[in-house]
C-alpha cells in the first residue's frame, strides 16, 4: 500500500469514527429523533420492514411503468462496447443497510411533521388545495433541492474529499440497478441528501404553504426520479428551468466532474460543469 493510500485510509477511519461518535451522542441525548411517534420496539421494527418492502415494490413499479411507456434505453446500453457493471461488495451492503435506517428515520420525521405542522404552514384539508401550494410548491421544492444539493455534491468531488466519501458511489460508471445504485453511497453523503430534501420541504412550506399532499407527492416523485437516474432508461423532460435527464446523470457517473445537479441544472451552467450527453458514437468521434 502506498503512503498516499495509507494516509487516505487513516483519514477515512478518522472521519467514520468521528461521525459514528457524533451521531451516537446526538441520538443518546435525542432518542425521539429516530422514533418521533413513540412507537414500541415491535411497532418500530414492523414499520421498518414495511417501509423496506414498500421501497422495493416502488422500485419495481417505477421500472414497470417506464417499460410500459416504451422508453428506450440509453445509447451506451444498446450500441458500442458493452458496459461494465460492478457487483455489490461488502461495503456496499453495509452502506445500504445504514442508509435504509436513515430513510426510515426520515420517513417517520416527515410524516410526523406533516401530521402535526400548523395548518397555516402545511394545510391538510382538501378545500385548502390551490395552485400556489401544489404546482408552485412542487416547483419550489425541486429548485431548492438542487440549489442545496448541487454545490454540496460538487464539494464531495474535491480531491481532498472525494476518496473519503463520494468515491464509493462512483464504483458503478453505468448505473443500472435503480434504488440499489442510487442508495449505494457513504452514509455521510446520504445524510447530506436527506438534509437537502428537508431544506426543500421547509422552503416550500414557509413560502407557498405547501399542502401536505403536495409534499407527499414530491417525496415520491423525487424517489422515483432518483431511482431512474440510476437506471438504463433514456428518460428526459423539462419546463421552466427544470431539466431532468437520466443521460445527464449517466454523464456524471462516466465523467465524474460534470452535471452535479439532478433536476435544475442552473448550478452546472453557472459553474461551467454542464455537459451534454455523449453516446458511443460521439465518444468515438472525439478520439
Amino acid at each position: 500500500m502506498t503512503d498516499r493510500r495509507a494516509a487516505q485510509q487513516r483519514m477515512s477511519w478518522l472521519l467514520d469514527g468521528c461521525t459514528i461518535s457524533g451521531v451516537s451522542a446526538f441520538l443518546y441525548h435525542k432518542p425521539e429523533w429516530i422514533n418521533p411517534w413513540g412507537l414500541t420496539p415491535l411497532q418500530w421494527v414492523v414499520g421498518f420492514v414495511l417501509i423496506r418492502g414498500a421501497i422495493a415494490l416502488y422500485d419495481h413499479l417505477v421500472v414497470f411503468l417506464v417499460e410500459c411507456s416504451k422508453a428506450k434505453r440509453l445509447p451506451t446500453r444498446t450500441t458500442g462496447k458493452p458496459v461494465r457493471y460492478v457487483d455489490l461488495d461488502r461495503t456496499s451492503c453495509v452502506f445500504l443497510s445504514i442508509n435504509s435506517l436513515n430513510e426510515w428515520f426520515f420517513v417517520q420525521r416527515l410524516c410526523h411533521f406533516l401530521w402535526y405542522a400548523d395548518s397555516g404552514i402545511v394545510p391538510k384539508a382538501l378545500e385548502d388545495v390551490g395552485l400556489a401550494n401544489t404546482l408552485g410548491a412542487l416547483y419550489v421544492m425541486f429548485v431548492v433541492l438542487d440549489v442545496c444539493y448541487a454545490p454540496c455534491h460538487h464539494i464531495l468531488h474535491m480531491p481532498s474529499m472525494y476518496p473519503l466519501i463520494h468515491k464509493h458511489h462512483h464504483r458503478q460508471h453505468f448505473p443500472t440497478r435503480g434504488y440499489l445504485d442510487a442508495g449505494n453511497e457513504h452514509p455521510i453523503e446520504h445524510m447530506i441528501g436527506t438534509m437537502c430534501t428537508w431544506a426543500a420541504v421547509l422552503a416550500a412550506a414557509y413560502t407557498t404553504g405547501a399542502h401536505a399532499g403536495t409534499i407527499f407527492l414530491f417525496f415520491n416523485v423525487h424517489a422515483a426520479l432518483a431511482m431512474l437516474n440510476h437506471s438504463p432508461y433514456d428518460v428526459a423532460f423539462g419546463a421552466l428551468g427544470i431539466q431532468y435527464s437520466v443521460g445527464s446523470h449517466e454523464m456524471h457517473h462516466r465523467k465524474f466532474t460534470v452535471n452535479y445537479a439532478q433536476y435544475c441544472m442552473w448550478y452546472d451552467h453557472l459553474a461551467r460543469t454542464y455537459a451534454n450527453y455523449e453516446g458511443p458514437d460521439d465518444s468515438t468521434k472525439k478520439l
